[in-house]
């Protein structure tokens, strides 16, 4: 069955799973891209809707009554969305989508593991006039758009939110070194220095997808950076070599085709020592995830804030320039955001090590990194778009 708008849009009635003891539970967020606004609707299982599309609201109800985290959360700096609104009456509960301006669906698709519907909005009062799947092969963060460009030239949002991924924790000990220093404790401690220079020197919201001693799968790093709308994520680490005499520091942003042999190695490593239970790491599945994901999208600018962490590294700590690289970490191609991985130095040298034990380095590794964002920051934010 399928629901038709005013303005003639057909959405699919999806069959309900036999019903559950729990109440159905629903989150909603929200992402800006050019052009237009995805908005997604998730739950923790699949669910029953009916759509209707109007200028100033969509409203989509579901059967019976829902778990919602707020009554009426505000969408921040939304180029399109106001408000989202819930209600219960007539027994269904109705979230009502407000707009700022008239609005309307481009296109409609649904997402499993986890459930999703997805709404992409564009403004304007009519629709397109076709009816959607009922799921599509694709991901929250859209593809590479393959439109024309846009006739005036538009500049990006101004960078508000910073993630911070500590490399490791909890059961996964990272690398250790010859003074069983743990890499886990040392990406935990530069990532709350780096975030308080951040908060204390900018003023901008810093999210940590850890800050303390617990385990954090891939995918929930980078969910915590998507769900929180992050536009920076750097994920911290220290390199390991089978070579002891290997130093220096290296920041890498995404690609299928590593730089070199170490890199590569260095990719499947991390990749497997955070693997989700289950999950395997097959080439196929890579080439996927980097076409899906919105990472595609931030190629330039990834490696642009790679290019200012790695300089002030070298600068400040005065290590070997092994240069910025590429290589397929799984946490870098699963971001809708600028994002790099940064190999501190390497705790498999004996004489970095002993370094990575000194707060007063890790404050330096720590400011470095700092400075390195700070510049990409005011780079990004005066860069056409």
């Amino acid at each position: 069955m399928n629901i038709r708008t005013k303005a003639g849009f057909l959405f699919p009635a999806l069959l309900a799973l036999p019903v559950l003891l729990l109440p159905l539970s629903v989150g909603f967020r929200s992402f800006d891209h050019e052009g237009f606004t995805r908005i997604v609707f998730q739950a923790d299982r699949s669910f029953t809707y009916a759509v209707q599309s109007h200028p100033d609201r969509l409203e989509v109800r579901l059967p019976g009554r829902v778990d919602f985290s707020s009554a009426s959360p505000a969408v921040q700096n939304s180029q399109l969305l106001d408000r989202v609104i819930h209600a219960y009456r007539s027994g269904e509960s109705v979230f009502t989508v407000v707009f700022k301006r008239p609005t309307a669906v481009k296109k409609s698709f649904v997402l499993e593991k986890p459930f999703r519907v997805v709404f992409d909005l564009i403004p304007g009062e009519k629709a397109v006039s076709e009816a959607p799947p009922a799921a599509l092969p694709e991901s929250e963060p859209p593809p590479p758009a393959q439109e024309s460009p846009p006739t005036a030239v538009s500049k990006p949002k101004p960078i508000e939110t910073i993630c911070i991924d500590p490399g490791h924790g909890g059961e996964d000990l990272g690398a250790i070194g010859r003074s069983k220093l743990q890499e886990k404790t040392v990406t935990l401690k530069i990532g709350l220095k780096l975030k308080k220079l951040i908060e204390s020197k900018t003023g901008l919201r810093v999210i940590m997808t850890r800050d303390k001693d617990t385990e954090v799968s891939l995918n929930t790093r980078a969910s915590i950076a998507n769900n929180q709308l992050a536009q920076v994520f750097v994920s911290i680490h220290a390199n390991s070599s089978f070579r002891k005499s290997a130093y220096g520091s290296e920041t890498f942003f995404v690609s299928l085709q590593a730089t070199d042999t170490e890199s590569l190695e260095l990719a499947r490593k991390e990749n497997q020592s955070m693997v989700d239970l289950g999950e395997s790491i097959q080439n196929d599945e890579l080439k996927m995830i980097l076409w899906n994901m919105a990472q595609t999208e931030h190629i330039r600018e990834s490696s642009k804030l790679a290019e200012y962490i790695q300089n002030e590294l070298n600068e400040l700590l005065g290590t070997r320039n092994r240069g910025v690289k590429q290589a397929p970490f799984r946490v870098l191609m699963r971001t809708a955001m600028p994002a790099v991985l940064v190999e501190t130095v390497f705790i498999s040298n004996p004489s970095e090590e002993r370094k990575l034990q000194s707060e007063d380095f890790l404050d330096k590794v720590a400011f470095a990194i700092y400075n390195g964002i700070s510049k990409f920051i005011y780079y990004y934010n005066h860069i056409p778009k």
